[in-house]
């Protein structure tokens, strides 16, 4: 181009022009795709999914930029993103796109210490149901185990959450999945902390929670009781809960 240079900056290269400056991308059309996948699925950046999945995100960010060759681990992202490996290393077959007819349950609520999430670290741990007449590409669910949710959801229910967001208003007071600050996933209702980036956080069966720093909110879209929640199971229902703690911990 007449009067252009080139800045070349990992495999993105900004193309500068007396009119404009374009951005053009020249990474692997799988290392595009990955990233669709990611954005689509609700992770605004490489790092934010690289830590809810517990991925390496150098390994991660390298694939994303193009810079690693991604085959070996595309099952993996793909079973996490929700798209078909052969769409993810080629582009055909079952993309992004299209509302989601199963849901994965992707982690045991109170089942950890204060009524934590304990999330599966394996692919397909705890199997998937059918998707909710709302559900999106962003749509999860979790197994309740035990009491501690009791009066809102009993033992074997499922809840069912959409993306999670930073925190703004409209979560509070309203059922949500919370990420806190310091790794634990909670199923509360959050009120306004003391001073702002400061929650209370409500249950059912346990002392509110004072002034607790939270991540992320996503609202809880659903709960099915135990009769209705029918699954593809494809994981040992007593498999004991250490062998799929995330990250090798419960988030306590």
């Amino acid at each position: 181009m007449h009067n252009a240079h080139y800045n070349v900056k990992s495999k993105r290269t900004s193309l500068t022009c007396f009119l404009h400056t374009m951005e053009y991308d020249d990474r692997p059309d799988a290392a595009k795709r990955l990233e669709k996948a990611r954005i689509l699925r609700g992770f605004k950046t490489a790092k934010d999914a690289a830590r809810f999945f517990g991925w390496s995100y150098e390994t991660y960010i390298q694939h994303e930029q193009g810079t690693r060759g991604l085959s070996r681990a595309a099952d993996r992202y793909a079973k996490a993103f929700r798209v078909g490996e052969g769409w993810l290393l080629t582009g055909e077959g079952d993309g992004p796109d299209g509302a989601p007819t199963t849901v994965p349950i992707v982690g045991l609520a109170g089942a950890g210490p204060e009524g934590s999430v304990l999330f599966a670290t394996g692919d397909g741990n705890y199997g998937e149901v059918p998707a909710p007449l709302d559900a999106s590409m962003n749509t999860e669910a979790l197994e309740v185990r035990g009491d501690s949710m009791r009066g809102l959801a009993n033992d074997g229910w499922l809840i069912f959450y959409d993306e999670k967001e930073a925190p703004r208003p409209e979560h509070l007071g309203e059922v949500c999945v919370c990420f806190l600050e310091d790794d634990r996933v909670l199923v509360k209702t959050p009120y306004p902390g003391s001073q702002p980036g400061l929650y209370h956080l409500e249950s059912v069966n346990a002392a509110m929670m004072l002034d607790v720093p939270v991540r992320y909110f996503a609202f809880v879209t659903d709960i099915k009781p135990r009769r209705s929640a029918q699954r593809f199971a494809n994981r040992n229902p007593e498999q004991p809960i250490q062998d799929v703690q995330r990250n090798g911990k419960a988030a306590s």
